[in-house]
C-alpha cells in the first residue's frame, strides 16, 4: 500500500499554522482567529484526488511552554530518540503542557514538520527554544517565513537561525500563494526525506494533474455559457396596438437579466470548482468585475479595439453581417459618452450600434409578436470571455486563507483602456476565437455542423493552455 505523507504544522500561536493549512488543503472552513491560543487539538486535513487521500497536514495548538519543555527534554538522560515519546507520557496529565502534547504527538507518530513563524519581529529566546525541541524530535522538517506585517528586517537573523535547526527554510505567505508556490512547497517537502521522495512524486503529480483538470472543466463551463448566452432571445405576442418601444423596452430588460444570472451561475461554479465558499469569496474594491456586465466601464476596458476586431473577423472568414457589426462599433466610446457615463442597458447601448436584433414577425390578422435578440456582434463574445478570464484570475489568486475579517489582499494590476486578455493575444488566437464565435453564431446545416465541432475543439483547447499559463506564471 502506498505511504500517504504526513505533515504536522507547528509552531507560536497566532503565527499563520492555520492559514498555511487552510490554503495547501484548500479548506476556507478552517477556523482563522486573531486570536492567540484558538487552536487546541490538532486536527487532520488530508488532501483527496477522486475521493482518496494523497497527503495529510494535521493543524496543530502553538506552544504553550517551549522552554519548560525544553528544560524537562535537556535533563532525560536516556537516548534522545525515545525523548519526546517519554515527554509526552509523563506529561500528558499536566494541562500547562496540553499543547505541547497536542502537537508533538503527531511527530511520534511518523509526522514531517513545517515549523511556521512570523518573521516580520525580532528573534526571541522561546523561538529559539522551539526549533530545539523540534530538531531533537529528529523528524524531517521545514519552517516557513511568513512575514505577516510586510516587515523583513528581521528576515536574515532569521533564516541564520533556522538554518542551524531545519533541512529547508522557504518564504511563503499563506494570504498570497498562488498555485505554482503551493506546488513549489510540495516540491520543496520531497527533498527533506530520501524515503517520502516517490510518494511526494505521486502527490505532486496528482496535484498538477487535477488542477488541468479543474481548467479542463472550466473550459467547458465557459463554452456551454457563451453558446446559452449568444443564443439568448425574448419573445413576446402582442396586439396591433401595443406600443412596440414599450415592448421592446421589457423585452430587453428581461434579456438583460437572463444574461447577468447566466454568468453569476458561470462565476459561482468556478469558485465551486476551486473549492471556494461563494458567500466568502469578494472582489477587490478596484475590480472592474464589480461594475455592471452593460457598463460603460466593461465595454471600455473588455474586448477588442476596432481594428484588432476587424482584422480578428477578416483573418476567421467571418461573415458578411458580422463584419457589419464590427464596423458599427467603432463609434460606441462616442454614444457613452452622449449618455453621460451612465450605465448603458442593451436598449440603450445596443439599439444604437444595431448590434441587438429585434424582429417584428406577423401572427395573422390583429396580432404581431416581437423578439429582441440574440446579440449578433462579436464583440459581444470578447466582452464575455474577458469578464470571465478575470474572475477566473481572482478566483485562483483568492487565498482560502482569507476570512472576513482580513483586509482582501491587493492583487496584481487589472487591466486598464483596452487590455484585456483577449486584446493581448495575437492576431491568429483572435482568428480562432472569431471561428468559435461565427459557428455559434451559424444557421445549423450538416457541413456548418461539423465546422462547428471542429472549431470548440480548437477553442478548448487554446483556452484549456491560456488557463494554465494564466494560472502558472
Amino acid at each position: 500500500m502506498n505511504m500517504i505523507p504526513h505533515f504536522a504544522v507547528v509552531g507560536h500561536p497566532n503565527e499563520g499554522k492555520s492559514s498555511v493549512v487552510s490554503t495547501l488543503v484548500e479548506n476556507d472552513r478552517i477556523r482563522i482567529s486573531p486570536t492567540p491560543g484558538e487552536t487546541t487539538v490538532a486536527r487532520q486535513y488530508p488532501i483527496c484526488v477522486d475521493g482518496q487521500p494523497i497527503i495529510i497536514f494535521t493543524d496543530t495548538p502553538g506552544f504553550q511552554n517551549p522552554v519548560q519543555t525544553l528544560g524537562w527534554l535537556r535533563k532525560y538522560q536516556g537516548p534522545e530518540s525515545e525523548a519526546i515519546p517519554r515527554f509526552l507520557e509523563e506529561c500528558k496529565n499536566d494541562p500547562g503542557l496540553a499543547h505541547e502534547g497536542e502537537l508533538l504527538g503527531p511527530l511520534t507518530k511518523g509526522a514531517g514538520i513545517i515549523y511556521v513563524l512570523d518573521a516580520s519581529r525580532p528573534l526571541r529566546r522561546i523561538d529559539k527554544a522551539e526549533m530545539e525541541i523540534l530538531r531533537i524530535t529528529g523528524r524531517p522538517r521545514m519552517a516557513i517565513l511568513n512575514c505577516k506585517t510586510g516587515e523583513e528586517s528581521f528576515l536574515e537573523e532569521w533564516k541564520s537561525e533556522l538554518r542551524k535547526h531545519f533541512h529547508m527554510v522557504r518564504v511563503f505567505n499563506a494570504l498570497s500563494a498562488t498555485f505554482a508556490e503551493r506546488l513549489r512547497l510540495l516540491e520543496s517537502l520531497r527533498v527533506l526525506d530520501q524515503d517520502w521522495e516517490q510518494a511526494l512524486d505521486r502527490v505532486i503529480d496528482a496535484f498538477v494533474q487535477n488542477w488541468k483538470q479543474r481548467n479542463v472543466e472550466c473550459t467547458s463551463l465557459v463554452c456551454n455559457f457563451l453558446s446559452q448566452v449568444l443564443a439568448m432571445s425574448e419573445v413576446q405576442d402582442v396586439g396591433e396596438d401595443a406600443d412596440q418601444e414599450e415592448v421592446e423596452t421589457k423585452l430587453t430588460s428581461r434579456l438583460e437579466d437572463r444574461i447577468r444570472k447566466a454568468e453569476t451561475r458561470l462565476h459561482d461554479q468556478v469558485c465551486d470548482l476551486f473549492r471556494h465558499d461563494r458567500r466568502g469569496f469578494v472582489l477587490p474594491d478596484q475590480s472592474v468585475l464589480r461594475q455592471d456586465l452593460f457598463s460603460q466601464a466593461t465595454w471600455t476596458v473588455f474586448g477588442l479595439s476596432k481594428r484588432k476586431l476587424t482584422t480578428a473577423a477578416a483573418a476567421a472568414g467571418a461573415a458578411a453581417g458580422a463584419a457589419v457589426d464590427v464596423a458599427t462599433l467603432g463609434h460606441g466610446l462616442g454614444l457613452f459618452t452622449v449618455l453621460g457615463g451612465a450605465a448603458a442597458g442593451l436598449g440603450a447601448f445596443f439599439k444604437g450600434e444595431e448590434l441587438v436584433r429585434t424582429r417584428i414577425l406577423g401572427l395573422g390578422v390583429g396580432k404581431r409578436q416581437i423578439q429582441v435578440g440574440p446579440i449578433a456582434s462579436p464583440q459581444w463574445f470578447f466582452v464575455l470571455l474577458d469578464r470571465f478570464l478575470l474572475q477566473y484570475w481572482h478566483v485562483i489568486h483568492w487565498s482560502h486563507a482569507v476570512r472576513d475579517q482580513d483586509v482582501v489582499p491587493i492583487m496584481a494590476v487589472e487591466p486598464r483602456s483596452k487590455l484585456g486578455l483577449s486584446d493581448t493575444w495575437s492576431r491568429s488566437d483572435r482568428a480562432l476565437c472569431m471561428e468559435f464565435f461565427k459557428s455559434l453564431t451559424t444557421v445549423a446545416t450538416a457541413d456548418a455542423s461539423k465546422a462547428s465541432t471542429f472549431a470548440e475543439q480548437r477553442f478548448q483547447h487554446f483556452l484549456e493552455q491560456e488557463l494554465q499559463r494564466i494560472s502558472t506564471r
